[in-house]
């Protein structure tokens, strides 16, 4: 009976593992803007715990069996209590981090903070379970414990699939913590009936001073450094490559939703593949190098390459993880071994996870290095190719030759890449919100944030004051101020999520207001540098937060700003905060208007999700009158314009018979089946492929 309590508690940890991982992110997205960095800095976090809690089963694994029995027993409870007090006070895994957010700090940082004082604990619990269960398993049945691995990566994979595709769209997230906090306290009963369940047996093998005395470990063979740090290498590597992988596609090549979870599965498939013995012979490390040429060879940005770039980045991730992780199999210890075994390889995934998530963004304004761990990849590949089962003796010396060549024609093309991708501009900066760049063509000095265009304005005097971009009269956003001012008493009061350049400053007149709330300490810099809008309006001010957070903070201790109309552009990127969509946040946008007749203005052009649906229905829900306001003008146009999309809300629908939205073409647009709300969000139903 014990040999399916070790794979069912096994699988349901490893599950409960990786399930939390998205979860949690979903909670702490609202606290960073929707940057796709938190998912980085979480990796970063959810790895360097899984390395603390291999080192504890290294550690206890030394020690007698019933003093590993009883300090895991300890453990056991302590983190079952924490998630069952959790639960019985209705925080479930979400006690207040207030204290991790602050307007100033390093944001990876404070996502590192939130994720350790919220679910450290019982995350370090499940990190251990995997490594221990194994050896445990391979003392009481005397067999190989590693096909367990491939069988816990598994369940990590099918929690991967679950979450976005079958429980975010049917759950909300406080239902969602809750499920996880009685499943967990289900497997913290699982593994304390596998504890008791192995000491019996161990107790009944031997004696009970031998089985009291028995170390938990013991070694077969001596295991040295070089093969120690081969296995960190191997297991680095990977790590490297899923989270520069991941930045690539969402950075350089387009930002598609749920971008992350393909790599990530990918990766985890790896495991399930070289654990299982599979990935032996020379296929993988050529595929390796083809999907690396690929790589280097299809340029970022060039929107007719898309599916080649994913085929190509995916398919280096995935060899490359196959290739190492079928090496690291093979080079595995003995059964009695695997806690140091595991200790190595979750060193291994958190240095190269921590570097490329934390280090990375420091050294290279863009995800460059996709390229350097990618030329790492293919060196480890050609350096392992098995030379030795395709060629005869007198020929190992000329391809040994052809080895070292390839590897310098590797390093050249990484230096050559360098050459031709460098990112140039008039500015260019990349930190924890991503990539900020500035570029001057045709007669306008443009801002992109990684591949979208957020803005621009015209370099010569006579135009330079001209609202440009989704910000030209026609859009929704100048429509909204232009109506408000008409009807207002005196100066304008506008407050705006999200700076960018500051375009919509564009309108302001003497004697305005012109609040904008931006997350990115760096944006207000870069605006009043490199654009004029924001100095030619004496009445801008910038409010650094998120600006829900900063709104919410505002209405509370001073009450309402009395804007006549509120304007929701915060997006980096196309990535979508929803946290600023949901019904809540448009029921805050409201409670800072003047009166039923100012105006909400959310901006939802995206290549990638239908939001207006989603405003629409929120809208229907809170009794405001919408107006789909679109913008059809072509990019090049005379007035510097681009296509653009919003939802503008009202409470008095009176307020829509003027002159200002007179015009407006009929649209087709109809509302989502349910709105989002701050405990649900169902961000797969609004995708949109275009």
């Amino acid at each position: 009976m014990s040999k399916p309590l070790y794979a069912v508690a096994i699988f349901l940890s490893a599950f409960l593992l990786l399930f939390v991982q998205p979860m949690m992110g979903r909670t702490l997205l609202p606290f960073f803007g929707g940057s796709v960095s938190v998912w980085g800095a979480g990796l970063a976090f959810f790895t360097s715990t899984l390395f603390f809690g291999y080192l504890y089963v290294y550690g206890i694994s030394r020690l007698p069996f019933a003093r590993q029995v009883r300090i895991h027993g300890v453990f056991l409870g302590v983190a079952a209590a924490f998630v069952l007090a959790a639960l019985a006070a209705g925080a479930v895994v979400r006690p207040s981090f207030d204290w991790a957010f602050g307007a100033t700090g390093v944001p990876s940082v404070r996502v590192l903070l939130a994720l350790a004082g919220t679910i450290g604990i019982p995350y370090l619990l499940l990190a251990s379970t995997g490594p221990l269960l194994q050896h445990w398993y391979a003392h009481e049945v005397k067999k190989e414990p590693y096909h367990l691995y491939a069988l816990s990566n598994l369940g990590s994979l099918l929690a991967l699939g679950a979450y976005p595709f079958l429980v975010e769209p049917a759950f909300g997230l406080g239902a969602q913590r809750v499920a996880w906090s009685v499943l967990f306290l289900c497997c913290a009963g699982l593994l304390g009936l596998v504890a008791r369940a192995f000491w019996r047996v161990m107790r009944a093998e031997a004696p009970a001073p031998a089985a009291a005395d028995s170390p938990g470990v013991a070694p077969a063979e001596p295991i040295a450094w070089v093969r120690r740090l081969a296995w960190l290498v191997l297991a680095a590597l990977p790590a490297a490559m899923l989270v520069a992988t991941t930045a690539r596609l969402t950075q350089a090549i387009t930002p598609v939703p749920f971008m992350w979870v393909l790599p990530l599965a990918l990766y985890l498939l790896s495991f399930v593949l070289a654990f299982r013995g599979r990935g032996k012979g020379a296929l993988l490390p050529l595929l390796v190098l083809v999907c690396a040429v690929a790589s280097f060879l299809l340029p970022a940005g060039d929107f007719r390459d898309i599916p080649a770039q994913f085929a190509a980045n995916l398919g280096l991730l995935f060899f490359g993880a196959w290739w190492c992780h079928a090496v690291l199999y093979r080079r595995r210890p003995g059964a009695t071994s695997s806690p140091v075994f595991y200790l190595w390889l979750s060193l291994g995934g958190a240095v190269g996870t921590v570097l490329t998530s934390v280090g990375a963004p420091l050294i290279f304004p863009d995800p460059f290095e996709f390229f350097v761990v990618a030329a790492a990849l293919v060196v480890v590949a050609i350096v392992g190719f098995p030379l030795m089962t395709y060629l005869r003796d007198e020929y190992l010396p000329h391809a040994l030759t052809a080895k070292i060549l390839l590897v310098a024609l590797v390093l050249a093309g990484v230096w050559h890449e360098r050459a031709v991708t460098a990112p140039t501009g008039v500015y260019v900066d990349r930190n924890f919100y991503g990539t900020v760049r500035i570029v001057e063509r045709d007669g306008m000095r443009q801002l992109y944030h990684g591949t979208t265009m957020h803005g621009g304005q015209f370099l010569d005097e006579e135009r330079a004051g001209w609202p440009t971009a989704y910000y030209v009269a026609e859009s929704g956003a100048a429509r909204a101020i232009s109506q408000a001012r008409a009807e207002a008493d005196g100066p304008a009061r506008v407050g705006i999520l999200g700076l960018g350049m500051g375009g919509l400053a564009a309108y302001c007149e003497p004697e305005d207001t012109f609040a904008f709330y931006e997350i990115d300490p760096d944006m207000e810099g870069v605006a009043r540098r490199y654009f004029g809008f924001m100095d030619a309006c004496e009445g801008a001010d910038v409010r650094l937060g998120d600006g829900r957070l900063v709104l919410e903070r505002e209405l509370q201790e001073g009450g309402s700003a009395g804007y006549d109309v509120m304007v929701m552009d915060a997006f980096n990127d196309d990535a979508v905060p929803v946290h600023v969509l949901t019904k809540e946040a448009l029921a805050l946008y409201r409670a800072h208007l003047r009166g039923p007749r100012s105006f909400i203005a959310v901006h939802t052009s995206n290549r990638y999700l239908a939001i207006a649906p989603v405003v629409l229905r929120a809208a229907e829900e809170l009794g405001l009158a919408a107006r789909v306001v679109e913008n059809r003008v072509l990019p090049g146009s005379e007035t510097g314009g681009v296509p653009s999309q919003y939802v503008v809300l009202a409470e008095d629908p009176a307020a829509f018979d003027t002159p200002a939205f007179a015009d407006l073409p009929a649209t087709a647009v109809t509302a989502a089946r349910k709105a989002w709300t701050d405990d649900y969000a169902n961000v797969l139903s609004a995708v949109r492929m275009r």
